[in-house]
């Protein structure tokens, strides 16, 4: 915070890329995440926790965090417990989608533990996302972007929708709930007076067919209109990785 964090993101458990056989399960304490959770909101700032295993998420719910970033494990009790704390989920279903191709068209990309990592993990995303939404839990769209090239972060819409999201859903998870989350709804999230000026065209009505994100044809960031010289990413095929 001194050097001017806005906001504060732990590593809650293990990682899929984390260079190590550790797993995917809780890595801080009950009592180390209490702390960093109530030290961090006494200052004023959010937190996120990074965490993949059930009783990881369910310890960093119940420390107060404020969004679990993947979810990978999630099931009807986790989301419970999201709905009860009112922390927000934010699945990052393209990194999952990513490092699961990845592993299963390079099979030596990745050191062997992190391979096995991402096989396992990587499936298992869409599902606990399905649940999320079915049980109520507040959903924030964010992508985990440098796990999957940047220019392809629109196709997480397209995997939601695959997971049981409804379009319109998806949208306000990308726009309203993201900006809630990160404390931002005074200055963007929805097209008002008074605020930001950030605004995404395309060419086809994303509430019928969600896949037009991937082609933009304008973007406004603050009121400043954003060169688009460069093409849109194709997803198929895939970028190189």
């Amino acid at each position: 915070m001194k050097y001017g964090a806005d906001h504060i993101k732990y590593v809650a458990t293990g990682g899929v890329l984390s260079l190590t056989a550790t797993g995917t399960e809780q890595q801080f304490t009950d009592e180390e995440q209490v702390a960093l959770v109530q030290a961090a909101h006494a200052m004023g700032r959010k937190v996120a926790a990074h965490a993949h295993g059930k009783t990881g998420m369910m310890a960093a719910l119940l420390a107060g965090v404020d969004s679990i970033e993947h979810g990978s494990y999630l099931d009807e009790e986790v989301a419970d417990l999201f709905v009860r704390t009112g922390a927000y989920l934010v699945p990052t279903l393209i990194a999952g989608y990513t490092v699961e191709r990845i592993a299963t068209e390079q099979p030596e990309f990745f050191i062997p533990a992190v391979r096995q990592k991402a096989l396992k993990v990587g499936p298992i995303m869409r599902n606990a996302l399905r649940i999320a939404h079915e049980r109520g839990v507040k959903i924030a769209y964010g992508t985990d972007a440098g796990v999957n090239d940047h220019g392809t972060n629109a196709y997480e819409a397209v995997l939601m929708a695959e997971a049981g999201m409804p379009a319109r859903e998806i949208l306000i998870a990308a726009t309203v709930n993201a900006a809630n989350l990160m404390s931002l709804t005074e200055v963007t999230g929805t097209i008002e007076a008074g605020k930001d000026a950030d605004i995404l065209a395309v060419g086809s009505n994303p509430l019928e067919d969600i896949s037009t994100l991937m082609q933009p044809t304008f973007v406004m960031a603050r009121g400043n209109e954003v060169n688009l010289a460069v093409p849109p990413v194709d997803l198929f095929p895939w970028p190189d990785l």
